[in-house]
């Protein structure tokens, strides 16, 4: 894929890491996605370390601060959605029945951003770019390539993001039958989204997110010969790929799927 010099809005443009061991968690991605790294200055001590490969950015990565953990916080990756306005985006998503987390605010000159959670419990970040367009290469091994919503309520969470972004919901199915959305944006895919199973257990509603890896196999292999693990097993969907759910050392969790040929 070429490199992305801009991303539309209601388009995912950038996924980042909030760890409790931003040492072990860069060790960890950068030999499971064969990145390098380098680190950026974010205010108060703070470091935000970007990962790359072949010298464009892919996403990023932070230790978590002492307030995020003294708020009950977990580690996770989050996702970002481009706007063209963050405020008008934020007291929107209000508008809808979502949440903000946090409001509008600068990101140094790189950006604006805000979060939300969704009327379901699913926590999103906006992002207006200014200097910081997100990533420059998406859907190539080793890079992100697919966020997807996990809800108790696909029907509700459907409404908010068509009347957030102008998201039109599709329905397919996908391994047995089970229901998928898939959001198109300007007739693009843009996310998707899939019920919570009860065979799940207490699963969160959350954003997931997809790193594209050239062999599953291997990459699974090396996962679990750096501490991670295989929660689920590999699945094919034809036309689409072979995914497997997993979990960083840190207990973290994410997809990794190898795309089928075309």
């Amino acid at each position: 894929m070429p490199e992305v010099t801009k991303h539309e809005p209601g388009m995912f443009n950038w996924v980042d890491l909030m760890t409790t061991d931003a040492e072990g968690a860069l060790a960890f991605y950068t030999q499971l996605l064969g990145c390098e790294s380098y680190d950026n200055p974010a205010g108060e001590g703070h470091i935000y370390t970007m990962l790359a490969r072949n010298g464009k950015n892919i996403a990023g990565l932070s230790q978590m601060t002492p307030d995020m953990l003294e708020q009950g916080m977990s580690p996770c990756w989050n996702s970002y959605v481009a706007v063209a306005d963050v405020e008008e985006s934020a007291v929107k998503a209000a508008s809808l029945g979502g949440t903000i987390i946090v409001p509008p605010m600068d990101i140094m000159d790189v950006g604006r951003m805000a979060i939300t959670a969704d009327p379901t419990g699913g926590v999103l970040s906006l992002w207006e770019a200014k200097s910081h367009i997100g990533a420059q290469v998406i859907g190539d091994p080793g890079t992100f390539g697919w966020a997807e919503l996990n809800t108790h309520d696909t029907a509700a969470a459907a409404e908010f993001y068509s009347g957030l972004f102008g998201w039109e919901a599709q329905q397919q199915e996908v391994g047995e039958g089970m229901p998928y959305t898939v959001f198109m944006s300007g007739g693009a895919p843009a996310g998707g989204m899939v019920a919570i199973q009860p065979e799940w257990g207490e699963v969160p509603p959350n954003w997931t997110v997809y790193f594209v890896v050239e062999s599953l196999e291997a990459a699974l292999e090396k996962v679990q010969a750096m501490g991670g693990s295989v929660q689920m097993q590999p699945m094919f969907v034809p036309t689409v790929g072979t995914f497997a759910h997993i979990t960083d050392p840190q207990d973290v969790s994410l997809m990794l799927i190898e795309l089928a040929v075309a």
